[in-house]
Formats: structure tokens, sequence, C-alpha cells
């Protein structure tokens, strides 16, 4: 009888370990998985040097950048107020998004396309460029869409790099 008793008690300890494991991962995964999924950096540059220089960086390594959002203008047109200088560059690599969307397993990737980059201005004065991490986007995915996000991602630190 005393044996079952010290059993339950440690099953229950061990369970109330688990339980705690579990609640633990939970919160440093919740706080730590923003600064993992968007890489934020501060820019050297004004703002429209930041732009123009991800611009000029992203055509020398061979995409394509085919829309240029001014979100501050956009919300005021709307009647929304001023947000602040805000613009979100969208860039696609024409193979990389032709390799993915021409198989019908990667389609759903479409969602993700393209890939934007935005820069923006804090109220310290600074410039900022927000970018997702998309090496890890691909590693949750695996396959062909791992094996293109690591290009994409290599290609973002060279077009990026300078704001590191």
């Amino acid at each position: 009888m005393k044996d079952n008793r010290i059993e339950t008690k440690t099953v229950i300890a061990a369970l109330g370990g688990f339980v705690l494991g579990i609640v633990v991962v939970m919160f440093v995964m919740k706080m730590a998985a923003p600064g993992m999924m968007i890489h934020e950096a501060k820019s050297p540059y004004d703002f429209n040097t930041t732009v123009e220089t991800i611009i000029a960086n992203a055509e020398s390594e061979g995409w394509t950048v085919p829309k240029v959002y001014d979100f501050r203008k956009s919300l005021s047109d709307a009647g929304a107020g001023d947000i602040g200088r805000i613009k979100v560059i969208e860039m696609c690599q024409p193979e990389y998004a032709s390799g993915l969307l021409g198989a019908d397993d990667t389609k759903f990737v479409a969602v993700m396309m393209p890939c934007a980059v935005a820069v923006y201005e804090k109220s310290d004065g600074g410039t900022y460029v927000a970018s997702m991490n998309v090496g890890m986007m691909g590693k949750v995915f695996g396959g062909a869409v791992d094996e293109t996000m690591s290009k994409v991602a290599r290609d973002d630190r060279v077009i990026l790099g300078f704001a590191e």
C-alpha cells in the first residue's frame, strides 16, 4: 500500500514537472517569436536614402521591385491621420518565384509573395528597416520551400546588409 502512494506521488510530480515545462517553453516561445520572425535594424541612412539603397541593392541582385507602397500617403488620403513616414517595398526574384509557383505542392507560398521590406521612422528620429525572417519560415515548411527561402535569406543579407 505504501509503495502505491510513493508511485502515485512520483507520477503526480512527474506530470506536474512536465506541465510546468510546457508552460515555460510556451512562455519563452511567445516572448522570443516576434524577434525570431521579424528582423528590425536601424539604418545608417536617412529615410529616402534607405529606400533608394534597398531598391538599388535588390535590382543589383537580380530582384525586381514591382511596387513601393507609401503607407503615410495612403492612410492620410483615407482620412486616417498622419502615421509618420512608412514605405513598404515589394521585391520579387522571378527565378525563385517561378520555381515555387510552378509546382502544385508549393503554390500555397504565393500568400507570402512578393517579399516585402518595411522602411519607417520612429519617434527617436531614426530610420528603421524590417523584414521577415524568410530563412526561418522556410524551415517550417521544409523541402523546396526551405531550399528557395534559404536563397532568399542569403539575398536579403546582401540587400539589407547596410542596416545590420
